[in-house]
């Protein structure tokens, strides 16, 4: 156990604790009780903060995260967030590990290292993103998918944020702020017909909200010691 938090912060390990007490808190308050809402929230949880740090390890916890969640959004018919995880983002997750484990910080090998993206890398990632939201909007619409602006929202900004995390660029957590804002906003609409079987769920992107933010004055502040260290 002393291994595992070995990289950890007092901060980020109090962090961690706190949010898992949260949850379990809330999982115990509710009446309609989903174990499964649970386990995606904890596990959830930990791979937002090890991606924060850049830890290698995040991505692997990522995927066993990614399958759950499918799971949960397909019983919910959230058919965007499912074709997201299931055909992008869990590949994108998969490619990322091989991408991590070739470059490690030289300082530290259990984190990444921090990558720059050339503006035409911008200009592409930009047109592509605009020709899957007008896709998948259409084929969203036509599944029936409940919530349907949120949910193709929701997919594009998902698809950003996981390509930005691949190419190791700190502008990921921006994403995922704007991404974290979004399914919070998604969530909530399951509280009304659900009642609060999933309010596990919404906390927990509160907490990655929170996170995100801590996760972007992390990379940023790592980018510039490399920058600092290239120019001398």
């Amino acid at each position: 156990m002393k291994n595992i938090f070995k990289e950890w912060s007092l901060f980020e390990i109090c962090f961690l604790t706190l949010s898992i007490l949260i949850i379990s808190f809330c999982f115990i308050l509710i009446p309609n009780k989903n174990i499964s809402s649970l386990i995606v929230s904890i596990l959830g949880i930990i791979t937002v903060i090890s991606g924060a740090k850049g830890l290698i390890i995040s991505p692997f916890i990522n995927i066993i995260y990614n399958i759950i969640y499918i799971i949960i959004c397909f019983s919910q018919k959230f058919y965007g967030e499912v074709i997201i995880y299931s055909f992008i983002l869990t590949p994108l997750n998969i490619i990322t590990i091989n991408s991590w484990l070739k470059n490690r910080s030289k300082e530290n090998k259990n984190i990444v290292k921090v990558n720059k993206l050339s503006i035409k890398e911008y200009y592409i990632l930009g047109i592509l993103t605009i020709l899957i939201t007008i896709c998948f909007y259409f084929l969203l619409k036509s599944l029936n998918t409940n919530s349907l602006l949120i949910s193709t929202l929701s997919l594009t900004d998902s698809f950003v944020a996981t390509y930005l995390l691949f190419r190791r660029c700190s502008n990921y957590a921006l994403a995922y702020i704007v991404n974290d804002i979004i399914l919070i906003t998604l969530w909530l609409t399951t509280i009304s017909t659900e009642k609060m079987t999933h309010l596990p769920i919404i906390i927990s992107f509160v907490i990655f909200l929170i996170n995100d933010i801590y996760g972007l004055t992390l990379w940023k502040k790592r980018e510039k010691v490399q920058n600092t260290k290239t120019d001398n």
